[in-house]
Formats: structure tokens, sequence, C-alpha cells
């Protein structure tokens, strides 16, 4: 038994024991917690699939939660964890799988016990591997317009043909088939490969439950020793993939969006053992470094780029891979020679310098902070992170390797920096300018691309070449890390947050810590602007102000996040919204740099500026019509259905007009009149937290909002007893998937009328993803629940795949509305009240550190509604709900003739999919009673009558 070191504020116990199988598992016990979580992660990827079943290890985690032998319903283990406020997902990676889950903690035993049969006795059944194929066939089709996954597969494709780095991870249905030449099928490679890698000896579980440690030693026992132990090892693959032949390579990439980017590969040996000491983690903290003389800061003023990041790409157990990843401007895709130059010339002055224990040291002590005051996290995410851990790190280090670093060692950092050569390269460019000028096209995505030797004159310029100090350097010390941990008093103050200032200024909601201890505040606060939203210009006006405000104050922001502070300035329907949050100590300093910034902005805004953040935010604009189909129909409801909206044709038309002359004048008189709505939460008394509202006050100098001025946002009200269709093909031509987003509107966000669409989305989630998405296999993507236009409830359901018309995936959402009614019906009280109980047991889930606690609060304040025990009203009406009331809503709401159902479809057409044309196919629909057309989202909003705002309450109450 070993137990690691933990936290000053983790009040779990740990302890890390081994089976008699071999299995390695790690037990957490929190009394605390409400929610149990396991995870389990085994040392197997898609680099040990067999050389002609490409895709079979992600296969393989498909189907473990098809049924086992003691199990065999393939729905059970879902629905077990539904009916208990549970949830579960899987990933494959390059080497391992990893397995999660999480329950309401009463449940845990039985989630277990039926978690472990997935490495014990898994079923496999011919039927569930038919149609689970099909799922896997699918998420490789959403992925095909994936720049992400495209660059991926294109790198491990130009590795050794050799290395199992090369293949193809994912999968897809022509890969993962029966092979007639062998006379193997499909199931029975699936059962060979969980025979021969699935083995106690490679697997490390993390358990995260209220028992006791004995009584979680007991329950881990008891359910996973049956787990076979074959003495497999870890599986090993020798040989780096990319060697001198793969390397000294410059790659010309045509993406699927407006992406330009250039990528530095190098290769390097295996750094996971060398964690205690963390050189990669040195050379990373400099080379993404932002403040003045870094990489970045140099070639922004150069408007060759935008951001810039480096680190450890893959981390493998032979091998590993430090990136550079720069996103480039327009003008920066000329001059990709003098950008690598610069590359090189920060590289070769860390050379030369040499490491420095100073900034080691800095780090330690930045990171120590971090970890001596670490958050608690949810447990699902927990338990996952610490089953990775544990096939990386010493068990006593599980909890802090990747925090503390025990030993400097100057020559272990020297010797990764010596990897970063020119010689030991790959330089990929990417961008659409290439498009129609390439020669190569990768297998599996299709990607175009030109590979290119680089020349050997090259190689010896940028291996030698060197920089300006006032150019490149070594950035400052850090003045803002935090010293001072002293917590405030807080005794006598448990309530929800009291208002300590209301004027027609401002309004200061005060909230101590009171649950966590934490030397750590949130500040939050929105300033009421109305003009941020009155039209597309003066949206993209609010979009370019904000970014180039915070770039403007980049270099300082970033200091202050590697001190653990960190500052984000955003625009919303509302106006603009400020968040400063992290350790109190220096806190304020964060917050007076952001104001006295926005104070400052038309002096510290420049052209090249100002020209390089309208490319940047045009180029984001644009990239949306690459994005998936279901992001396209999300934003076409959000159009027809909520307050006024911008369609992204119109942002981009407005952004492209916009001069700086434009902002400068917009940010003058944006906050010329508003009024401040402010949340302070956290290690704060009352009079330090007034002084945050005067760095505002004194920085802006605002007078406050005409009443007639305050947001009114109000939503489409669509007509009781009807259904409307609004129809698009997919913005992107060359997309295969179909999509269809069917949202009921219900009724406005009260406390009882949410917990009944909670509780229905509850009991809906489940087994729309049994139904739609594993028995009816209409694509992977699958998603049914709420979706909350500003203050009025919906109910929405999701479908995407590239095998059916939208019009027949919104079929089949009605078809399983029909199912579903009568499992409601057929459903056992004792089952009822299962779920009842979950959802009880989640509405009273306690929050798991102070930014849920802040989060939960601000959402409340910028609603204007300020129920802050929501959750707790909530959870008793649903304790008073039987099956006839929830009939009644669904009968009223969802089922087909109800007397106040309205639906809204949208639905959007991939390449290979028609689209309904012409006056037959219209009217057709049209005749059909209750269904309307959309034809003009426009025309559409301006006559649809709208929901009333709700009434304001007495805030006379919480002062």
């Amino acid at each position: 038994m070993v137990i690691p070191t933990k936290s000053q504020s983790d009040d779990r116990d740990y302890k890390v024991i081994t089976l008699d199988n071999k299995l390695t598992a790690i037990l957490v016990s929190d009394p605390t917690t409400d929610k149990s979580a396991a995870s389990l992660d085994v040392r197997v990827g898609h680099l040990s699939d067999p050389d002609n079943t490409p895709g079979l290890a992600h296969f393989l985690e498909h189907m473990l939660f098809m049924g086992t032998e003691k199990y065999p319903d393939e729905n059970e283990y879902n629905t077990y964890l539904s009916s208990h406020g549970g949830g579960s997902n899987a990933y494959t990676d390059t080497e391992d799988t990893n397995y999660y889950f999480d329950v309401n903690a009463p449940h845990f035993a039985g989630a277990v016990d039926r978690f472990a049969q997935f490495f014990i006795a898994p079923l496999f059944t011919e039927s569930a591997t038919e149609r689970e194929l099909k799922a896997v066939d699918s998420e490789n089709s959403k992925n095909k317009q994936n720049d992400f996954w495209r660059s991926f597969q294109l790198m491990k494709g130009l590795a050794r043909p050799d290395h199992p780095f090369s293949k193809f991870g994912t999968g897809n249905s022509d890969t993962i088939k029966d092979d007639p030449k062998t006379g193997v099928s499909v199931r029975e490679a699936l059962l060979a490969f969980h025979a021969k890698f699935y083995s106690a000896d490679v697997m490390k579980l993390a358990v995260v439950g209220k028992e006791s440690l004995e009584e979680l030693e007991k329950m881990v026992v008891e359910s996973f020793s049956d787990i076979p132990n074959k003495n497999i090892g870890n599986p090993v693959f020798p040989g780096e993939p990319y060697t001198s032949k793969e390397l000294r390579k410059s790659l010309e990439v045509v993406p699927i969006k407006e992406n330009r980017s250039l990528d530095l590969a190098f290769p390097l040996c295996s750094i996971r053992e060398f964690y205690k000491s963390k050189p990669a983690s040195y050379i990373s903290h400099l080379i993404g470094h932002e403040s003045a003389g870094s990489i970045i800061s140099y070639l922004k003023k150069k408007n060759w780029a935008n951001d810039l990041w480096g680190g450890p790409a893959r981390s493998c157990s032979d091998w590993a891979s430090f990136q550079i990843g720069i996103d480039l401007t327009e003008e920066g895709m000329d001059h990709i020679d003098e950008i690598v130059d610069v590359c090189f010339g920060y590289i070769n002055m860390l050379k030369k310098e040499g490491p420095k224990e100073w900034i080691f040291k800095e780090n330690l002590e930045v990171s120590s902070n971090t970890f001596r005051f670490l958050s608690k996290s949810r447990p699902q995410g927990y338990a996952c992170s610490l089953a990775e851990k544990l096939q990386n790190y010493d068990h006593e280090d599980v909890l802090s390797g990747p925090y503390l670093a025990s030993k400097y060692d100057p020559e272990l950092i020297t010797k990764i920096l010596g990897h970063l050569r020119a010689d030991n390269m790959i330089v990929t460019v990417t961008g659409r300018k290439f498009k129609g000028q390439t020669s190569e096209v990768e297998k599996w995505y299709g990607t175009e691309y030109n590979e290119r030797p680089i020349e050997e004159d090259m190689i010896k310029r940028w291996d030698g070449i060197s920089f300006l100090e006032s150019d490149l350097h070594l950035p400052e010390k850090n003045e803002l890390i935090a010293t001072d941990f002293e917590l405030r008093d807080s005794s006598g103050f448990n309530a929800a947050p009291k208002l300590i200032v209301n004027t027609d200024l401002a309004r200061v909601w005060y909230k101590p810590d009171d649950k966590f201890s934490m030397p750590k505040l949130n500040v939050m606060a929105t300033l009421q602007a109305p003009s941020v939203y009155s039209d597309p210009d003066s949206y993209c006006c609010a979009q370019l102000f904000v970014s180039c405000l915070n770039e403007i104050m980049n270099e300082f922001s970033y200091m202050a996040s590697m001190a653990g502070l960190s500052s984000s300035v955003s625009s919303s329907r509302v106006g603009i919204e400020v968040t400063v949050s992290g350790f109190n100590h220096k806190l304020h300093v964060l917050m007076g740099k952001v104001f006295e910034t926005i104070s400052t902005f038309d002096k510290a805004l420049t052209t090249s500026l100002f020209n390089r953040i309208k490319e940047k935010t045009t180029k984001s604009m644009k990239n949306f019509f690459y994005g998936q189909p279901y992001s396209h129909a999300g934003q076409a409801t959000d159009m027809i259905l909520g307050p006024v909206m911008f369609s992204v044709h119109e942002r981009i038309e407005a952004v492209e007009g916009i001069t700086i002359e434009d902002l400068k004048i917009f940010a003058g008189r944006l906050l010329t009149r508003t009024s401040v709505e402010m949340l302070v939460h956290g290690n704060v008394t009352p009079e330090e937290a007034k002084r945050f509202l005067d760095v505002i006050i004194t920085s802006v100098q605002p007078k406050p909002l005409y009443p007639s001025m305050r947001p009114n946002h109000r939503v489409a009200r669509l007509t009781r007893g009807r259904d409307y269709v609004y129809r698009f093909k997919c913005y992107n031509d060359q997309e295969a998937n179909s999509c269809t987003q069917d949202v009921f509107q219900l009724v406005p966000d009260t406390v009882e009328d949410t917990a009944e669409c909670y509780f229905l989305a509850h009991l809906l989630n489940e087994p729309a993803f049994d139904i739609l998405r594993t028995k009816e296999t209409l694509g992977y993507i699958v998603w049914s629940g709420r979706k909350n236009t500003e203050t009025i409830l919906n109910l929405s359901f999701i479908i995407q795949g590239d095998a059916n018309p939208p019009d027949y995936l919104s079929e089949r959402v009605e078809a399983f509305l029909v199912t579903f009614r009568q499992k409601i019906v057929d459903m056992e009280e004792t089952e009822f009240g299962e779920n009842k109980q979950a959802v009880i047991d989640k509405l009273l889930e306690k929050d798991k550190n102070l930014s849920e606690e802040s989060y939960r609060y601000f959402n409340q304040i910028n609603k204007g509604l300020y129920v802050f025990e929501k959750s707790k009203l909530m959870a008793k009406a649903v304790e008073s709900m039987d099956k006839t009331s929830t009939l009644k809503v669904f009968d009223a709401f969802l089922a087909a003739g109800g007397e106040k159902r309205c639906k809204l479809s949208t639905r959007v057409y991939g390449k290979d999919v028609a689209m309904p044309i012409g006056e037959g196919s219209g009217a057709q629909e049209q005749e059909q009673e209750g269904t309307e057309i959309v034809k003009d989202v426009h025309e559409f909003k301006r006559k649809m009558e709208l929901w009333p705002l709700a009434a304001s309450p007495d805030l006379s109450t919480f002062e």
C-alpha cells in the first residue's frame, strides 16, 4: 500500500493498492462527495491494432458498452447510470484506452460491478457488432472535414511505414470488417484482441467514493479480481517513428477551414520518466511565453502572427514530439522562412544562455502554490486523470507529479534543447493559398499537400542564426506571484450573495468564501451597454473592441496567468463582461490593469494591431461555414427563436467595412452610459469588494443608463399547436453529414416549470440515445436535453449522420416520442421514483469549487432573476411529481397534437442529400395540419409574437 502526497487543501484520503492479479488501483475516499466515479485505463491503444484491421482498438472501446455475460442487456449499464444520475464515456489514444463513469454516490457499488464486467466477460454479440460498426463509420465521417484529424493523420502517414504510429487509428467500415481471405469475422477479431491485450497487469483503476478506504478496497477487490492476468507487460514500440529519412521535410497543406499556420515538429526521446525535473516544461514555458522578448511578441510586432504555443505534442512510452505551432496572419504567410528564423533565433539564444535556476525556481513556486491550494474537480474527470497518471507516475507522485518538480537538472534541459535542431524537424505550412497547387493526397482523409526536402543551406542558416538581445530575450521576473495566503473571516455568513451596493450606476453582490477555505477570489462584472447588440456593425465593433483590448494588455495578463491569476474581457448581448480570478493577494493589480487599458484604449490602439485583429476576426467568422452541420442548425435555431440576432453573413459584411476610426468612435461612446452588475466572491471583505467597483468607476467614469436603455431581450413565441420547418443546404459543399435539430418550446423559466423540463430531459436522455443512436444507428451524434433561449425553456433533439436525410431523422424523433410515452406509462413506480431521486440528487449536488459556485450565482445575476437557491427549490418541485403529472406535461408540450405543443425543426442537408424544392413539396407539407415552412428567417421573426419579460424581483430583500 502507498499513500500519495496530497495538497494542503485536500481533505480526502488516498491509498494505492495492487490486487493479486496485478491490477493497480488508487482509492479516493471523500465523505463529502455526492457523486462517485471510476475510471480504468488499459495500456493498449490503436498502435496495437492488427495490421489488417485498422481501428480495431477503437471499435472494441465502443463494443464494451454493449452487454456482458453477467449483464447481457446491451443497455443495462447506461440505464443503471442514467436512472441514478450518472453518465459514462471512453476514448482510445495511441497507447491507452480509458473508460470512465460517474453515478450518485449511494449507487456506486452497483455501477462498479457492471463496469468491471467490461474487462471480464464482454459479449460482442453479432447484432451489436453490426450496428455499432455503423456508429464508428459515422464518427469517421464526422471527422473527415475536421482539420485536426486531417493534420494528425497526415503526420502519422509521414512516419516510417513499419512503425505503428503510422496507422489509421479511428477505423471505418472498410477497415473493420470480416476477412474473407482468412475467414476471420469482426467478432472473432474483437474477442482475440480483448483476450490478448485486456490483461489486469496493464490496467490502472481509480475510484472516488463516499466510502472509507477499507470499504472501497473491498469493493474493488470483489469486482475486479476476476480480470485475468496474462502478464503481457506494457506494449512497447521500439524505434522512433521518424528517422533521418522522414525528417528534414517541408510540407504545404491545404486545410478545410480558412486556417493559416506554421508548425515545427521535433522528435524527442521519451520524456515521461523525467517528470520529477520537468525539462520539457521548462523549455515550453520559455518558448510559449508571451511577454516582451518572446517569439510571439516579436512576431506580433511584425504583424506576422496572432498566437503561438510550444510544448510536447506527443508523449509516448518510447518517444515524444516537441512542437511549436503558430497561427499566422495573411502577411505572415509570405514570411515563412523569416518566422522560422525567429523561432531558431530564440532556441539558439536559450542554448547560448543555458538553463537558469531562477526560472526553474519561479515556475516551481507557482506550481507549488497551485498544488498547495488545488481546487476539487468533478469526480468523473478526477478519476479519469488519476487512472491516466497511474500509468506514468510513481505511485507516491500520482497526485503531485503534474505540479511539483523535486530537482533542478540543467543537463537534462540542455539535452532536450539539443533535439530542437533544423535537421531534426518537419516544417508544416497550412493555408488555402495552396489549393490547386499540390501533388500529394493523404490516403484516409484526402488531405492535399506538397512535400519537399529542407535544403542543407537552410539547415545551416537556422542552426546558426542569432538575434539582437533587444529583440529576443528571457522574460523578466514575475512580480505578480502571490505570497500572502491569509484567509479572511467569513464566520456568520452562510447565505446567498448579499447586495452591498445598489444604485442607478451599480449593484455589487458580495459573497465571502464560507465553503472552500481558499485564498482565492472571483470578480465578475457586466457593464451593460445596449449599443453592443443594436445592429451588426455595433456587434462587430464590440467583438473587435474586446479582442484588441485583450491583445493590448496581453503581455501583462500573460505574466498574471503565469502567477495563477486570470482575466477575460468579452462582449455579450447586454454589454461587456469582465472577469478576474485567482489568488486574491494581487488580483486588484490585474483588475486595475484591465480598466486602465479600457480607459486608454484609443491611445493604445495602433493601425497594425487593428488590421491584424480585424483579419483574425473575419477569418474566424468565415470558418463557421466549415463547422459541423449541427453547429449550423444550432445557429439557425437561435436566430429564429432568440432575440435580435445577426447572421454570420451579416457579421462578415459588417466587420469588413469597419475602420480603425469607426472602432475608436465606438469605444469612446461604449461605456459613457452603463450600469454595472458585479459579483465579488471569495476570500474578501465587504470593504475590499467595494474597492473593485471603485476601480471601474474611477477608470470609466460612466453615467447610469436611462431606464429605457436597459436590456430588453424578448424571445419569439411560437404558436401553440403548430410545427415549423426550416431547411437549408450545409454551408460546406463537401460535407457528407446531414442534421436535424428539433426544438420543442415550452414555457418561461419559473422554478416549477424548469423542474418539469429538467425531469423530462433526464427521462428522455438515455432512451433517446439507446434507440436513435444505438439501435437505429441514425448517426454518431445523437443528443437530447434542455436548450434555453434567454429565459424561455425548450427541449431539443439533435441527430447528425451521413446515412439519412434530415426529414427522415426528424420523423424518427417523432416515432421515438411515441415509444417514449409508452415507456413512461409502463414504468414501474420504483423505477420512476429512482429517476426522480436521481434528478433531486443532481439538483442538490454541491459545488465542487469556488468557480462553480461563482458561475451559478452570476448566471442568476445576468438573467436578472436572482433566484440563487433555485436548484433547491426545483428539487422540492420534483419531489411532488408523479407519473400522471409528467404524462400531462408530455402530452401538452411534446406529443403530436398536444394542445400546447409547438416545435421548430431546423434541417441541414449534406452534399449528397437532395433538399425538397418546388411548390409540390412545400405545398404538400403545408397541407399537413399545423405545419408551417419557414422560408425567410427575418420575415418570419417580424411577424412572430414575443414572450413577455419576467417581472423584476424586489432587490431590497437582498440588502
